[in-house]
């Protein structure tokens, strides 16, 4: 019996994280008004994870810092970040954003016309 409980348990805990991760990326895609069929869109998680892992990337880590212990994401906490440079490459996460490449992503930087 207390291993169905504990059982049932993991089950609703898993669930909502994935519900409260499917939740960040609608806010995301909401405030930044993001095509399903874009890169961004297509990213889905991995706009701030590393791959399909719980590790974050560089711009995760950065709206980690901005929630600053709160569990909702919302545009003013996406905003928060949005002059940082959080992989580095020389272009702002809302330049990435803006230009339909991944902010966490060093090798994803926007293209300059010439």
């Amino acid at each position: 019996m207390k291993r169905k409980a504990l059982l049932a348990l993991l089950a609703v805990s898993i669930a909502s994280s994935a519900m409260a991760l499917t939740g960040f990326v609608k806010v995301f895609a909401t405030t930044y008004n993001v095509a399903k069929t874009s890169t961004l869109g297509k990213a889905k998680c991995a706009v701030c994870h590393v791959g399909q892992t719980a590790k974050l990337n560089s711009y995760g880590q950065d709206l980690k810092h901005a929630l600053a212990g709160s569990k909702a994401l919302t545009a003013e906490v996406l905003k928060k970040v949005e002059a940082k440079d959080s992989d580095k490459d020389g272009a702002s996460n809302i330049a990435e954003i803006r230009a339909d490449k991944l902010p966490g992503d060093a090798k994803s930087v926007p293209t300059t016309e010439r």
